[in-house]
């Protein structure tokens, strides 16, 4: 199992953990999301390691990701709310430019998001800035769906 496969049986895990979907579905809103996402961070680093939790990959800017993974040359952002009105596809690409920008391998951005996300990215826009990345600058983008069964 790579590092990226063992952070998704995490964040499925700790999505189950805290009802996320539910939780969210009755009010809950981006405070309890990033208690969820800061709560996934902490059992990695307990897990896994530190190396690689909330990296700053460019100097010119304080944006930071939820993990960079050198060895797999991925970033793993977890996104439990890409089924909102204005999911973070654009800035997430741009994240990993300006990672690239600065000198790191990114070869792989992975979006973990809630179930059926996957399904939203096969509309014309966001499918056309997924393609243009990877043309333009070799960054495959993916979508990993948590399941809704085990939630």
């Amino acid at each position: 199992m790579t590092k990226s496969q063992r952070i998704f049986k995490l964040a499925q895990e700790v999505a189950a953990s805290y009802d996320i979907l539910n939780a969210r579905r009755a009010g809950s809103g981006v405070t309890y999301t990033r208690e969820v996402i800061d709560h996934l961070k902490s059992v990695v680093v307990e897990q896994c390691s530190s190396d690689g939790v909330n990296q700053f990959l460019s100097k010119a800017n304080r944006q930071s990701v939820d993990f960079w993974l050198k060895e797999e040359q991925t970033i793993v952002e977890a996104e439990f709310g890409l089924m909102g009105l204005a999911p973070p596809l654009e800035s997430e690409v741009f994240k990993a430019l300006l990672a690239k920008d600065a000198g790191h391998d990114v070869k792989h951005l992975i979006l973990i998001g809630d179930p059926g996300s996957r399904r939203r990215f096969e509309a014309p826009t966001p499918k056309s800035i997924i393609e243009w990345v990877e043309r333009h600058h070799q960054i495959a983008v993916q979508v990993w769906d948590l399941s809704e069964k085990t939630l």
